[in-house]
């Protein structure tokens, strides 16, 4: 059921791309993502609910939170939590070394949060007809976080939603 209302979402951005753009036809591309890898996971989240792609920043720890919050970084006079995402979700991280790390920076209902993740893969677009409404297993730690999945060159790319992990109240607790 949500899952068609996440179709029917696509099909009204790409009508709203195309009333403004003044075509009146379809579009090569649906959906385009940022694609990244957490625990050897490769995951694709909407550009939409992506803000800014970084190296993983300088920033000051905080006392008296969960092992996943690092701490908060200053970006251009903002003040950015970061979180480790693969110790949230409890999934190894495959790249050692934080400096050699991505982090995808979120923002959902003016809550700007970056999450750091193994690497950063970059854009990929994607029609309607390579969507399919299929969760990710349901024992993954990713499941709760998870919108179907796009079919394309025989491999699959299971949506992230930035905006579930926001709205999770695990995640919004970082306090000890």
């Amino acid at each position: 059921m949500a899952s068609r209302g996440f179709i029917e979402l696509l099909r009204s951005a790409d009508l709203a791309r195309a009333r403004k753009g003044g075509r009146r036809g379809g579009q090569a591309f649906d959906w385009q993502g940022v694609v990244f890898e957490i625990g050897g996971q490769r995951l694709v989240a909407p550009m939409g609910q992506v803000s800014e792609v970084l190296s993983m920043p300088e920033y000051t720890s905080l006392p008296l939170v969960k092992s996943w919050m690092l701490g908060i970084a200053n970006i251009r006079g903002r003040l950015l939590p970061l979180t480790d995402l693969a110790d949230f979700l409890q999934v190894p991280s495959l790249v050692p070394q934080m400096s050699q790390r991505k982090v995808i920076v979120v923002e959902y209902n003016n809550v700007l949060s970056g999450l750091l993740v193994d690497q950063v893969l970059g854009i990929e677009q994607f029609t309607r007809e390579q969507y399919r409404a299929e969760a990710i297993d349901y024992d993954s730690p990713f499941a709760p976080y998870n919108h179907g999945k796009f079919l394309k060159a025989e491999q699959e790319w299971y949506v992230f939603m930035p905006s579930l992990l926001a709205q999770d109240i695990q995640y919004a607790d970082a306090a000890i």
